[in-house]
């Protein structure tokens, strides 16, 4: 009974072990304008890694995953991410700033036809950064100031 138990919590473990996995983003390349362009799958991986994972201060997962797709956006011809206005409101706070870069690299590589209009994007990422902070699973809390400029800045309903 004891051998049986031993290895079922065993078993367990290792299926929790595997559950908590990050790509290495850090060994990807970015050196040929290429590589941007294959590297497009990984960039909305990390994207959507650091859009459904709970947030944490201090996270080597998250913090890899940023420095990937940071540099993923800097360099990419194929898309322009506009980094001025709006975004300078909100990188007041960097964990906020954090996740709207990434909202901007998910909902430009998932509408790519509407990726050539920046308002378009922000607004689409003020939109999933709320949803984001609004999961309660996901432990962030969005400053009131915050809150209402990204709430103010989403996409007008029809």
């Amino acid at each position: 009974m004891r051998k049986f138990l031993f290895l079922f919590l065993l078993v367990c473990f290792c299926y929790v072990s595997n559950a908590q996995m990050v790509y290495p983003y850090q060994d990807i390349k970015l050196e040929k304008p290429s590589d941007y362009k294959e590297t497009e799958p990984m960039a909305l991986s990390a994207a959507n890694f650091l859009l459904t994972t709970p947030f944490a201060e201090t996270d080597a997962g998250r913090d890899g995953a940023l420095s990937f797709l940071t540099a993923w956006m800097t360099g990419t011809k194929d898309y322009q991410f506009y980094l001025k206005g709006f975004v300078e409101d909100i990188s007041v706070d960097k964990s906020v700033l954090t996740l709207y870069v990434a909202a901007m690299a998910k909902y430009t590589l998932e509408n790519k036809a509407e990726a050539v209009n920046p308002i378009r994007v922000e607004q689409h990422a003020s939109k999933i950064v709320l949803a984001y902070c609004d999961d309660a699973k996901n432990n962030f809390k969005l400053k009131k100031k915050l809150r209402k400029l990204l709430e103010e800045h989403q996409p007008v309903k029809n």
